[in-house]
């Protein structure tokens, strides 16, 4: 029997048989990408355990305690310089009810210089506040090279400050890299572990 899309069910015999191939061949290799997944899924909280044990145990051997400001992140090599593995963690950020201000008033700013402003920092900053097509959010590192600007406006610090409390830390993400090499001469080389690069 074949379940169709309205949760019925077909027997085998009366399917077309490229329909029967498309069903079978769909349903086979999604089952192997679910178990390649949860492969990974496992493989992954091994290597973040035994990257947590390294760190422990590095504190350990000096008898420090971790502190709540370190980043946690390190890099560790065999003796041969062939093998290389890297742990690094990156916040991410997001933009809070706080934009509404800054928005208002880099309009404001905006209006006020229509003249004299070049084009590429006119531009910059009317590309701030447009939303990604496909996330809906503000880009966060967009606003951030406007801020860093310097414009001769009263209100400017206004914006860069209200652009400042509109961005806040959404939270962490960390990161394993793994590298090779044949001899500890050459470059490292990424050991890719994404499916579609493989």
């Amino acid at each position: 029997m074949v379940m169709t899309s309205g949760g019925g069910f077909w027997p085998r015999a009366q399917v077309n048989p490229s329909m029967l191939l498309a069903n079978d061949t769909a349903e086979e290799m999604v089952a192997d990408a679910l178990a390649l997944q949860e492969l990974i899924i496992e493989q992954k909280r091994g290597m973040k355990q035994k990257a947590d044990r390294y760190a422990e145990t590095v504190l350990a051997l000096y008898r420090a305690k971790a502190s709540s400001r370190s980043r946690g992140g390190f890099t560790v090599e065999n003796m041969a310089g062939t093998m290389k593995v890297e742990l690094t963690v990156a916040d991410y950020q997001r933009v809070n009810g706080s934009i509404l201000a800054a928005q208002a008033l880099m309009n404001e700013v905006l209006d006020d210089l229509t003249e004299g402003l070049e084009p590429d920092i006119r531009l910059l900053l009317a590309n701030a506040f447009i939303r990604d097509e496909r996330t809906g959010q503000i880009n966060v590192d967009r606003l951030a090279q406007v801020r860093k600007l310097r414009l001769s406006h009263p209100r400017w610090d206004d914006v860069r400050a209200a652009i400042a409390d509109s961005i806040e830390k959404a939270g962490s993400r960390e990161y394993l890299r793994f590298y090779r090499r044949e001899k500890n001469t050459d470059g490292w080389e990424p050991i890719t572990l994404q499916f579609s690069s493989l």
